[in-house]
Formats: structure tokens, sequence, C-alpha cells
């Protein structure tokens, strides 16, 4: 039986993915420069980790642009996108739009992050839709995934009732 994006995600993931209450592991990917990234590195109280499939596909842009425009609300949350598109493709897509505090990272060469988490899909070589809040420790103290990943958006107004509880 083929898989496809449809299908519901669950099946399509490491059954051992990263689960509320667990601490990100840290994982390198790329810059847009093609510099790494390590998740250690980010000191802000909080972190928001939006995954998608391709940032070069409609709900993945306006995943994109929707958590990009609540950035400046929110100045102790450090706003991350990752992809497994390459960094050109990202910069092309959103990087007229994406501000200071929104950070767009490419898993496309190391995989750590969709390896470590277990959000990578396993029958193609992206990563599930998800919504992560970690806090200062890493701990993910909110987890949204999205099913199926191919068409559906998070749930918005969830993600931003829970970031108006962050202090």
């Amino acid at each position: 039986m083929s898989k496809s994006l449809k299908d519901n995600v669950f099946d399509l993931i490491s059954k051992n993915y990263t689960k509320l209450g667990d601490i990100m592991p840290d994982f390198k990917a790329t810059n847009g420069d093609l510099s790494d990234f390590h998740l250690s590195d980010i000191k802000k109280d909080f972190k928001l980790i939006s995954t998608a499939p391709s940032i070069d596909t409609k709900v993945c842009f306006l995943q994109t642009e929707k958590f990009n425009e609540e950035v400046e609300k929110y100045p102790n949350v450090q706003f991350i996108t990752i992809t497994r598109d390459l960094p050109f493709a990202q910069a092309r897509v959103c990087g007229s739009f994406l501000k200071p505090n929104h950070i767009l990272l490419s898993d496309a060469f190391a995989r750590d992050f969709g390896t470590k988490t277990g959000f990578a899909i396993v029958f193609l070589p992206l990563l599930a839709r998800t919504v992560m809040i970690l806090d200062k420790n890493n701990k993910v103290i909110y987890q949204q995934i999205v099913n199926p990943a191919a068409k559906n958006e998070p749930d918005y107004n969830e993600v931003e009732n829970f970031l108006k509880t962050l202090k």
C-alpha cells in the first residue's frame, strides 16, 4: 500500500517522536547563509518551532507568514521555522518578509532535526507539520501535530492563546 501526505500523520512519522513534556534534543540545522544553527545557541525564555513539509507550497507558506506576523507581539519568544527545503528556496519564498526574530532553518543537509525529533516523514525527505513551544530548558510545553500534514494549517488561535499565557 502506498502512502501519501493525506494519510494519518502518525502513520508517517516515527512512533518515538518528541512529545509534550519531553526535552527537545539539541539539533543542527542550516541557516540561510549556510552557517550551522544549534538549538543550544538560542537563549530566549521561549522558542516557537514551526515545521512544515515544503515552504514552496501554499499551506506551508501561509503557516510561515502567519507566525511571522506574530513575532513582534512576543519579544521573549524566538520564532523558528524549519523545513527540508534548501536555504536558497527558503530565501526566494520568504526572504522579503521575514522579520529579524523569525529564523528560517533548513534540515535538508544534516537532517538532524527530523531524525532526532522523529518528525521526518518516513517515505519522503520532508517534515511533518507541527508547532511546538519550548521553555528556557527546551522542554516541550505546547505541541500541535497537524493531521494530515498535506493541506491542513495549524490551529493558530490555539497557538496564540497559549503564547498569551507565557510570561
